[in-house]
């Protein structure tokens, strides 16, 4: 969606949310006022997006190529010679850059930001490769650097919940502060030689990004984008926003099916970075709960 389409969604979604919905708002609810409010504004919050950020923590930014989706920023580079021989692979534990943007996010929530990605990258990664430790050789190497966060508003993401719990009907989340993420990753031979590259930015959106009572709650659930976008730049060689469809084996669903309720790794490998949250997280996130009260809670 572009410029454009953006503007004339937004204006055409406020204008007709707003004719249908102004006078019956007037003598709402409070609670009902705030939903209608989420509604008018969709058009507009649909359109809201991070911006890619380059801190210099990759080893090279050359021939990397622009490439966005829907929701999502991209510019990348792949060798895919290089990796469509890769079998093995060394995951390096996410850093912060020392001159990322994190805005208010304090140390706790930083640190849980990097677990999200690690963990949530290992996985997606095992799905394509043999994920080893360090102590045995592998073919390539991939690490992952945030760069930049925009915190989630905690207080309207709690009234979202609150507002969405108490609603007659279903109602998007309150599209005021929502929370982003930024990512720069790159892949590495044997020869600490860069293969594939990618710098990576996406905003929470009022429909499938939850509302939790965190500043680190949207970087958090974008961690997982983030994670499924890289792993698929180097398991297909190929542009991740323009990668073909396709329907997933009945072993990759089952996978995936057993990581989100138990948060066993499919690899065992994986559990360096710890356990998924699991059911405790599925429940936490629906009741709009803080990631760190859950993550907490499932230690």
């Amino acid at each position: 969606m572009n410029k454009q389409e953006c503007d004339r969604a937004g204006r055409s979604g406020w204008r007709s949310s707003g004719r249908v919905l102004g006078e019956r708002l007037r003598s709402a609810s409070p609670f009902l006022r705030v939903a209608g409010l989420s509604v008018s504004l969709a058009g507009l919050a649909a359109c809201q997006s991070a911006s890619l950020s380059e801190t210099g923590s990759l080893s090279s930014y050359k021939d990397f190529v622009a490439s966005d989706g829907m929701v999502t920023k991209t510019k990348y580079r792949v060798d895919s010679a290089a990796t469509k021989t890769v079998k093995t692979v060394h995951l390096i534990p996410t850093t912060f850059a020392s001159n990322a943007d994190v805005g208010t996010l304090g140390d706790p929530q930083k640190k849980l930001v990097a677990t999200g990605i690690d963990r949530s990258l290992c996985e997606a990664l095992s799905a394509h490769f043999d994920v080893v430790p360090v102590s045995k050789p592998a073919d390539m190497a991939v690490r992952s650097v945030v760069s930049k966060v925009k915190a989630t508003n905690a207080v309207v993401a709690g009234v979202s919940t609150v507002t969405s719990a108490v609603a007659p009907v279903p109602v998007p989340r309150i599209p005021i502060g929502l929370g982003s993420l930024a990512v720069e990753a790159e892949a590495f031979d044997t020869r600490g030689k860069q293969i594939a590259g990618l710098t990576w930015a996406r905003g929470a959106n009022i429909l499938t990004n939850g509302s939790r009572a965190s500043t680190a709650a949207d970087a958090f659930e974008l961690a997982g984008d983030f994670s499924e976008d890289f792993s698929a730049l180097l398991a297909k060689s190929n542009d991740p926003m323009k990668s073909d469809f396709e329907l997933p084996s009945m072993k990759a669903v089952s996978n995936s099916l057993s990581y989100a309720v138990t948060g066993k790794p499919t690899d065992p490998d994986c559990a360096v970075f710890g356990r998924g949250s699991g059911v405790t997280g599925i429940v936490g996130g629906g009741l709009g709960l803080p990631p760190e009260w859950t993550e907490k809670k499932r230690s």
